[in-house]
């Protein structure tokens, strides 16, 4: 009697071996890619890829964080951070016009709970895409919406304010949305087109400009 019923019951944990493993493979082949393990970031949209870094000129500040790492994840993957001090000017890394500005709050702490609470400026680039500037001193941003601005030109001043381990400069491009946090995208500096973390990037000495020839 058993003999008659082994093959049977060999077939049936066969069966059952075999769907196991195609339902894995199609579980695996459904997961979303959540994590890139290359911080690599491909070439940004060439509109994107000749900005000016955002703060004054002949300055010079370390990349410390980039890609897909830490908090940098989610809509904010693409984003930069930069070491710049508290009281440092930040400066538009092209023109565009003020969309959005957050000015008022002195909360800030190393935690996510921390992330609404930071002091920003959005500039609308006019192409789709804005550029964020976040981690804003209370008090210093220096532009409203509505107002026009030119590269290079001072909006704030950085301070400790959202969500900060420790002082520094959040920078990103982001597709235009009705928040000021939107979903970020690659982008690059003239002078640096794909900055990687711990590399010190320095902003070319600014051109004097021109005097007016006084009369004689």
């Amino acid at each position: 009697m058993i003999r008659h019923l082994l093959p049977g019951v060999l077939f049936a944990l066969l069966a059952a071996c075999v769907l196991s493993f195609i339902a894995a493979r199609s579980a695996q082949a459904t997961l979303p890619d959540s994590h890139h393990s290359d911080t690599q970031a491909p070439p940004p949209l060439p509109e994107l890829g000749q900005l000016e870094l955002p703060w004054e000129c002949s300055e010079a500040f370390r990349v410390t964080q980039t890609h897909d790492v830490g908090s940098h994840t989610g809509l904010g993957t693409w984003a930069f951070d930069f070491d710049l001090p508290v009281g440092t000017p930040v400066s538009a890394p092209a023109a565009g016009e003020v969309r959005l500005v957050h000015d008022d709050s002195t909360r800030h702490g190393c935690g996510p709970e921390f992330a609404w609470d930071a002091n920003y400026v959005v500039i609308d680039l006019q192409n789709g895409y804005d550029a964020l500037l976040l981690h804003l001193d209370a008090g210093s941003v220096t532009v409203k919406p509505g107002d026009k601005v030119e590269a290079g030109q001072v909006v704030g001043r950085v301070g400790n304010s959202g969500w900060v381990c420790g002082t520094h400069l959040h920078f990103q491009v982001q597709r235009s949305c009705s928040s000021w946090w939107c979903q970020s995208v690659p982008a690059g500096f003239a002078e640096h087109p794909q900055p990687q973390t711990g590399q010190e990037l320095s902003r070319p000495v600014c051109e004097a400009e021109p005097q007016m020839a006084l009369a004689g």
